[in-house]
């Protein structure tokens, strides 16, 4: 098996990005397929010149998704939306989306398919209607093109992340920091350069195809005590508070009619149950990799949260 080229669907994203660098340093050339291409155009940095090349993509037509794929040996489905907003559907881009990148790869005769899917998806019965268009993205892609694998990560953590980022700034500004319920629900936050990498080692091995890998980073915590270690890391004190989840799916669904809204009603939903790997699922550890600790990258990107912002450099006990 010899892979050259590489197809990023959706690679001008947090995950894609992170992807997409972790290929080019394996001296792959990458072509970024997305809707946006002003917003791929940073991709190129992580590579040499004409590395990787951005290619304008709508994944509700065919025809589009056949273009990006052309010429490419393998293909990476990294393309997702955290909300529902006009044409931008859960069906339309995780179910749909992955249905015709499989049909695409599989016509075009593309060697390996790599599926970026989430923890959970294995609850078909998920009163969530965004978990419930994870299980069917899946359940397209397999159908499509049955040699895929895919992974499955639990919340990402980076520098561009929406849980740290948000957690800090809700602390930085608000009297107390909030948690939905008791906080007690569980998640095994996974590094995004090592979900990138994990990508990178998959494809260097073809006996990773018709596999399922969960993604966690080496310890699971509750999302009460994420509050309490963002806090350490912006050295800030507050009081944590539990929000009973009700009000908060109140909030989140009167939210979605904001441009962007912080919050949405599946998500408090997703804050409710526990998001980690299950236990003997193939993972990090099997693809040769290390998971990365949230302790040892946080201080790197929350700083700018501390009172007095990145320049108070005083170490959080």
């Amino acid at each position: 098996m010899s892979i050259k080229q590489v197809t990023v669907f959706g690679g001008s994203g947090f995950v894609g990005r992170a992807i997409v660098r972790a290929l080019a340093q394996e001296g792959l050339l990458v072509r970024v397929a997305c809707r946006r291409i002003e917003l791929a155009e940073r991709t190129k940095t992580a590579g040499d010149v004409g590395q990787i090349t951005v290619m304008r993509t709508n994944l509700r037509v065919p025809a589009s998704v056949a273009a990006a794929v052309a010429g490419s040996q393998a293909v990476v489905n990294a393309a997702g939306i955290p909300f529902q907003r006009g044409r931008q559907r859960y069906q339309s881009v995780h179910v749909a989306g992955a249905r015709a990148i499989a049909e695409a790869s599989r016509a075009a005769g593309v060697q390996r398919l790599v599926h970026i899917s989430g923890v959970g998806a294995e609850h078909r019965n998920s009163p969530n209607k965004y978990v419930r268009s994870k299980v069917e993205a899946e359940d397209a892609i397999i159908s499509g093109f049955g040699n895929a694998t895919i992974l499955r990560p639990s919340v990402v953590f980076g520098p561009e992340d929406v849980m740290f980022n948000r957690i800090a700034q809700i602390a930085a500004q608000a009297p107390f920091l909030p948690v939905v319920g008791d906080g007690s629900a569980k998640v095994q936050p996974v590094f995004v350069g090592d979900v990138g990498s994990a990508v990178a080692a998959v494809l260097a091995r073809p006996e990773t195809a018709k596999t399922v890998f969960e993604l966690g980073g080496p310890r699971v915590y509750t999302y009460r005590e994420i509050a309490a270690l963002t806090l350490r890391v912006i050295d800030r004190q507050k009081p944590i508070v539990g929000v009973p989840a009700g009000l908060m799916k109140i909030a989140g669904f009167f939210a979605e009619f904001l441009p962007v809204p912080p919050l949405t009603y599946d998500q408090v939903g997703l804050l409710t149950a526990d998001n980690v790997a299950r236990p003997g699922a193939p993972g990090l550890a099997e693809l040769g990799i290390e998971p990365t600790a949230a302790e040892a990258i946080l201080p790197m990107y929350l700083d700018r949260y501390r009172l007095r912002g990145r320049y108070n450099n005083h170490a959080p006990a």
